[in-house]
């Protein structure tokens, strides 16, 4: 197969100075789109989701990249562009890991049209991606590593380069690190098939090409000897344990659990030159999550943020996972900033089709405050602690505690209220929410501190993007507490409990809450599912009756 530029205009712009092959095969014919191709090949991995755990994983991808194999597997391969081929192959890899393994290892893989949005991100913001040195800590099936090689190859042609010369300075130019080296072999396979298939390069010269390494990018002996540029990639999102050594040796950037891709992104900033760039696909909950205000105040300390672009969809992006993710692009500074500035980077959205839409401005906040994607102000502007109300989790996680939920009333039991009886109307909806799961009553003594007596507003803590509104919320009166003698909430809920017998009713308040504007004021801070309680009661908001706000 003949060299071919990515399909997504982002590939294109990547490539528009690259010059293919002197004998160019026919193209073959394509899916219209990023969903169709998905779709393909989600059929085909069907197969191996029942093979879980297989020791010969390896050995079958080997054999795939050679066309051998199940007879409609390798036609799919074939018939997919390279880019898209490569990320099926490293998906069946996945597939074929123990569970565990693939968990802990964060093997979800990096689409094409992800890698050449983030690419072309790196080179709009000053790399040189011909001749600048780049590294992928996590080079899980060579997502970002094969399209840049083919950049690089094709640009060195270009300019008359040998390919034994081409060879040697690629592995100077590219260097990749996977702890799992089964994996790193699979990548070096599909880096040195891209090489033979498309650039036609002898095999001999290919043979000893081995761009990634068998290694863990947080041990320090591992990076430590690389001469590189810029970083780019897509780190493993894992959330540690306290008593995890790796969270402890990086406490600084932790004000709750610290997750995996954060170390990452601290690690780079440390060992990327001055002006070299940290370019990754993350999740978006740094954005607002308050276990992430050390983390956001600190990578302002130490380097400017060029971009944050979401990704549309949480679903059906990485296979067999749904997360909210987004791109950042980082600068690192000259010098730590002990006291930054407020800031602003680049923002927009990349959406399933490969069209990116720029959104313009996201604000950067120097004090680890909540980073606001762009969007309009709200005008008159109040919190929750204005309105006289305060925020809770729901007690109760239903299945840890499963013996204390009931399907009947009975002496000591109390309405448990799920996510499910608040509707989008913002009514609340107690019989619809115990019908859910047949369960609508829970135990307690009286005089637990978690059952709620007074008038309040309940909330829903796990939503989406793709819904018609972020936040539903709805009034619980005092009738019905009265009648039952409180409420429990279940952990998918936050419960808004008034302060002071002065506090502003529940009704004004769920009404402010489900207004459109509250629910953009929520997506530019918050790009996860779950809604934080210290973050909503942050969130500005109309301000209540007879208070003008801000």
């Amino acid at each position: 197969m003949t060299f071919q530029p990515p399909r997504t205009d982002a590939g294109r712009a990547l490539l528009e100075s690259a010059e293919a092959p002197t004998k160019p095969s026919p193209k073959k014919k394509t899916p219209a789109n990023v969903n169709a191709i998905a779709r393909k090949i989600g059929m085909a991995l069907q197969q191996y989701r029942v093979k879980r755990a297989a020791p010969d994983r390896l050995q079958r991808c080997l054999k795939l990249i050679k066309g051998q194999g199940p007879a409609p597997v390798v036609a799919m391969l074939e018939s997919l562009p390279r880019a898209w081929s490569d990320h099926a192959l490293a998906s069946i890899y996945a597939l074929l890991m123990p569970a565990k393994r693939r968990q802990n290892l964060g093997a979800y893989f990096t689409p094409p049209h992800l890698v050449d949005h983030l690419v072309a991100q790196m080179r709009k913001h000053g790399a040189d991606l011909v001749e600048d040195r780049i590294r992928d800590p996590a080079a899980g099936g060579a997502a970002f590593l094969v399209p840049l090689a083919r950049l690089k190859v094709a640009a060195w042609r270009k300019r008359g380069l040998g390919d034994a010369a081409i060879m040697q300075r690629l592995q100077q130019h590219l260097i990749g690190h996977e702890i799992d080296g089964d994996l790193a072999a699979l990548a070096n396979a599909l880096v040195r098939r891209m090489l033979i298939k498309e650039f036609k390069i002898a095999r001999s010269l290919v043979a000893t090409v081995r761009l990634v390494r068998t290694g863990d990018s947080l041990n320090p002996t591992t990076t430590r000897r690389d001469n590189i540029d810029h970083e780019v990639g897509n780190p493993p999102f894992l959330r540690l344990r306290g008593n995890d050594p790796r969270a402890r040796a990086f406490a600084e950037m932790s004000t709750g659990r610290l997750n995996l891709y954060a170390i990452f992104v601290r690690r780079a900033l440390a060992e990327v030159p001055v002006g070299g760039l940290v370019a990754y696909v993350i999740p978006a909950s740094f954005l607002g999550g308050p276990e992430f205000e050390r983390f956001r105040r600190r990578v302002l300390q130490l380097a400017e943020i060029l971009v944050i672009d979401q990704i549309a969809k949480r679903r059906d992006v990485f296979l067999d996972a749904t997360q909210d993710a987004c791109f950042i692009v980082l600068r690192r500074r000259r010098k730590e900033m002990q006291e930054p500035s407020a800031a602003q980077a680049c923002s927009g959205v990349l959406h399933r089709d490969g069209r990116y839409v720029s959104r313009g401005t996201a604000d950067i906040a120097p004090d680890g405050a909540a980073w606001r994607l762009p969007g309009k102000a709200q005008r008159r502007s109040a919190i929750l602690k204005d309105w006289g109300y305060r925020a809770t989790i729901g007690y109760l996680v239903a299945n840890r505690q499963p013996k204390r939920l009931h399907e009947k009333k009975g002496k000591g039991k109390y309405p448990l209220v799920w996510a499910k009886s608040i509707t989008t109307t913002g009514r609340f909806d107690f019989a619809r929410g115990a019908a859910f799961k047949g369960r609508g009553w829970a135990d307690a003594p009286p005089d637990a501190p978690y059952l709620i007596r007074k008038p309040c507003v309940v909330v829903q803590r796990t939503s989406s993007r793709g819904q018609k509104r972020r936040l539903n919320a709805a009034p619980i009166f005092r009738s019905f507490l009265n009648k039952h003698g409180g409420i429990i909430g279940e952990n998918h809920v936050i419960i808004l409990v008034p302060l002071s017998a002065d506090a502003a009713s529940p009704r004004a308040l769920a009404a402010a809450l489900n207004q459109a504007q509250a629910s953009t004021q929520l997506d530019r801070v918050c790009g996860a599912a779950s809604i934080s309680a210290r973050l909503l009661e942050k969130l500005p908001i109309d301000a209540p009756p007879g208070k003008k706000g801000e």
